[in-house]
């Protein structure tokens, strides 16, 4: 049985941190995974993170590094060890199963963690590890295990939207954000952090991110996203569909996608958000013309636009032969 910590009072101060934290996922952050979530450092009902953004939610005590659907937990990512130390806890067996319904939370009630491992780093520093795959618990109650050994692999057990790993960091078990270990309210993308040199810089703090830009021949859902589901390229007679799928915006910004042929705008979709998205998904497209799409090439132009900047703003061909 996985051990339950309970963490009391505020984020906890650490003047002199005492722990450095490699990656606990073994991946390239921007590429095949990403930050979904930070620790919530408002105290009240309100949210931001540790660069005085919104990429949280109320109350959330850990650090969530997403793959881009639940089709990639299949190449047994894996889970590993931010610093040396011992198990003291661990659960295995819970199956992977998207939550979206108050029955779907009530089902894994007092099994939020899913599949985890609990590891003690000595005075009074402890990680714990959520999420992970069914049955790909690698160790055992009271091994030592150094920094990097793997612990199991990324899956979505327990109370999970997406498939994660949900880093949580605890002093005298009380919360701690190893992106800013200290207790001030002010936040700042620079300041103290329990990460190594290397972790620090592979998980630098984006504003927003695009987990997916591409093509369709009919209009997406964004649970098929999330499942990593085939999608079916478009032809010559098929409707063609350029979608983005994003994670990490903002009320205000405004998110645009564009089916492009030639320098020409064949059909533009935006939108002008009235809250914070998690995810996101925007398309645009067009039943194909009588004659059939031209042959050649043809551009999804996704942009993401927050305060007058361009913050996201990526582009993907297609060859239509």
């Amino acid at each position: 049985m996985l051990t339950r910590v309970l963490f009391a009072g505020l984020i906890v101060s650490t003047p002199a941190l005492g722990l450095e934290l490699s990656q606990p996922i073994d991946c390239t952050p921007g590429t095949d995974c990403f930050i979904q979530q930070y620790v919530d450092r408002d105290e009240g009902l309100g949210v931001q993170d540790y660069a005085c953004g919104a990429e949280t939610y109320d109350g959330h005590k850990g650090t969530d590094i997403r793959l881009r659907n639940t089709a990639d937990v299949e190449k047994g990512v894996a889970v590993k060890a931010s610093a040396e130390g011992t198990v003291l806890g661990l659960r295995d067996g819970v199956d992977d199963h998207l939550v979206r319904s108050a029955d779907d939370r009530a089902a894994i009630k007092d099994r939020e963690c899913g599949n985890g491992v609990l590891l003690d780093h000595g005075d009074g520093w402890k990680t714990q590890y959520c999420h992970m795959r069914k049955g790909s618990v690698a160790v055992q109650k009271g091994d030592h295990v150094a920094a990097g050994a793997k612990l199991g692999e990324v899956g979505y057990s327990g109370d999970a939207a997406f498939a994660h790993v949900h880093l949580q960091v605890t002093k005298d078990d009380r919360v701690v954000d190893p992106f800013l270990a200290e207790d001030k309210t002010a936040c700042m993308k620079d300041g103290p952090t329990l990460w190594s040199k290397e972790a620090k810089a592979a998980m630098s703090y984006k504003e927003g991110a695009l987990l997916g830009l591409g093509f369709a021949d009919y209009g997406l859902d964004i649970v098929e996203l999330e499942t990593g589901a085939t999608m079916k390229a478009p032809s010559a007679q098929t409707p063609m569909v350029a979608y983005l799928w994003a994670i990490n915006l903002q009320k205000g910004d405004i998110v645009q996608i564009a089916l492009i042929k030639d320098g020409a705008v064949v059909q533009s979709n935006s939108d002008t958000l009235d809250h914070t998205k998690a995810q996101y998904m925007l398309f645009a497209g067009k039943k194909a013309p009588p004659t059939g799409w031209p042959k050649g090439s043809y551009k999804a132009s996704a942009k993401v636009s927050r305060g007058g900047k361009v913050v996201i703003e990526e582009n993907k061909s297609l060859e239509l032969n």
